[in-house]
């Protein structure tokens, strides 16, 4: 009988080597997956830092902004609150001016609020990290610098206000993410903080790990951590009640005396 050509002949051996077991298969899907669990979080972790860079960004812009409205208005500071001129409102000294933007969540509620002559793109008044996709706000001003609660309904100081920029301190709050699904409702008004005591009337947002980007009357802004467990619990509405809890004990500095 003819031998068969090289080529042809049936080599066991070979085709073991250049063949793929499932064993081999299974330890390559293996590896992939642990490469996979170890990538994940590290891609995670640099997405959220991306978000939070991009977030104080647009902070920064918008008080730029505040600073630059209170400039062309002799000192005097941008309404802290979101309603329209004679808007009644349920709460509050009545008020002849708009607010820095507008009740609602559409585009005509930021381009009609005072502010966006100086900040004209949407998007920064959003944080990449705001959970509510079609959100197009994300951020309140700080109530204390012009907000609506300067007077109870009896005309007596409610809480302490300041009107114009002189009076505000380099290190108080201006901007900061609030934790409220009714953000972008009617009457949404601004970041109440009870100047002392025990209680948290707006909760701050907590969409990155364990702080809240907020920013301040010199144009920078932050990512302020918390430290007291009781605070990352808190969840909407408010108000809520701590004894001796040192981020709000913070918190009320950062609003009112900046020092």
């Amino acid at each position: 009988m003819p031998s068969l050509p090289e080529t042809q002949r049936s080599d066991p051996q070979r085709r073991t080597a250049r063949g793929f077991t499932l064993v081999k298969l299974l330890v390559v899907i293996g590896i992939i997956a642990v490469l996979i669990g170890i990538l994940l979080p590290a891609l995670g972790r640099a997405r959220e830092a991306a978000s939070k860079t991009a977030c104080l960004s647009n902070m920064r812009q918008l008080t730029t902004g505040w600073i630059m409205y209170a400039n062309d208005h002799k000192g005097y500071l941008v309404w802290a609150e979101t309603w329209k001129k004679d808007e009644p409102v349920s709460s509050g000294p009545p008020h002849d001016q708009d607010g820095w933007m507008l009740s609602g969540n559409d585009e005509v509620s930021i381009k009609e609020g005072l502010l966006y002559k100086y900040v004209k793109s949407l998007e920064v008044y959003r944080c990449p990290s705001d959970p509510v996709r079609n959100n197009l706000r994300s951020y309140v001003i700080n109530t204390a610098l012009n907000g609506a609660f300067e007077k109870n309904s009896s005309g007596q100081p409610f809480i302490p206000t300041a009107r114009k920029i002189g009076q505000v301190k380099p290190g108080r709050m201006v901007f900061t993410e609030e934790n409220d699904p009714l953000i972008n409702g009617v009457y949404a008004g601004s970041f109440l903080v009870i100047p002392a005591g025990n209680i948290w009337v707006d909760i701050p947002a907590f969409w990155h790990p364990r702080s809240t980007n907020m920013s301040f009357a010199d144009g920078h802004a932050e990512n302020k951590r918390w430290s007291d467990a009781r605070t990352l619990k808190m969840k909407p509405p408010g108000p809520y009640s701590h004894a001796n809890n040192k981020d709000l004990q913070e918190l009320q500095r950062l609003a009112y005396r900046g020092d």
